[in-house]
């Protein structure tokens, strides 16, 4: 099962890299935040870049990092091919995050911008970036907390109906537990805030429509929201979450750094 999901999670993401960077305009401008909040970390010789994507946030680290080795890690295919097009002198790894072929104590920081809330096992990933981190070294991420699309969550809430189990649905993690969750593992200088960002869509289904164009319709759900209860939920959503520039929906950017 496990492995047809991951088949279907690397399938998505690899069919939305050619316009991956033209619908993200949201993970470029984090990506540049990440970078201006680990610039002081200058004397970084080995940097670890997780889920790259099409290598925004990599190739910046090149441009603040020119002596470092700089490696992307990501496991899509599309999202691979997509990076090794661009002039970047960054290194490519494809391998899955969850079985990371570094050696212990490898990398002086790493780094993960908007991907690590597709994690399932949360613990887990922090241990293996602890063992792979050298001694003192620095774990910069951002990724999208529970309040993300909280209009689009609530629309489906509120026009349910019969069979149909909303409870059902996974959210995304808040920054408690992402907080916790590496505490645990040992970190120090524990450091996570969060913001929360209003994006602009024609109506919902365009917003339904952009998560499955870059990739992000795969998130684990225990039940099928038809067209029906789709429907009924983008009147829901027209109602009650929109202004003069559309409806909107919020994006919970998790800011988190802390050291081995």
């Amino acid at each position: 099962m496990w492995k047809l999901i991951d088949h279907k999670i690397r399938r998505a993401f690899s069919n939305a890299a050619a316009q991956y960077d033209v619908l993200t305009g949201l993970h470029r401008e984090v990506a540049r935040e990440l970078v201006d909040k680990i610039k002081p970390l200058e004397d970084s010789r080995y940097i670890l870049d997780i889920g790259m994507g099409t290598g925004y946030l990599t190739s910046r680290l090149t441009n603040y990092f020119p002596d470092a080795l700089v490696v992307g890690l990501d496991f899509a295919d599309g999202m691979v091919e997509a990076a090794k097009k661009k002039d970047g002198t960054y290194k490519i790894v494809q391998a899955d995050a969850r079985a990371m072929p570094f050696k212990k104590k490898a990398f002086d920081i790493i780094t993960s911008n908007l991907s690590f809330h597709w994690v399932e096992n949360v613990q887990k990933a922090f241990e293996d970036y602890y063992q792979v981190l050298k001694n003192d070294g620095t774990l910069a991420m951002t990724m999208f907390g529970r309040e993300t699309f909280d209009e689009l969550f609530c629309s489906l809430e509120k026009t349910c109906e019969g069979k149909e189990k909303f409870s059902s649905i996974q959210r995304l993690l808040d920054s408690a537990r992402i907080k916790q969750a590496v505490v645990e593992c040992g970190f120090k200088d524990v450091e996570v805030s969060f913001e929360r960002v209003k994006a602009h869509f024609t109506d919902m289904m365009a917003l339904v429509q952009w998560t499955k164009d870059i990739g992000a319709n795969v998130l684990r759900k225990d039940i099928y929201v038809g067209r029906d209860w789709l429907n009924r939920a983008n009147d829901y959503y027209n109602e009650n979450f929109k202004d003069g520039f559309g409806i909107y929906a919020t994006f919970e950017v998790i800011w988190l750094q802390a050291r081995k």
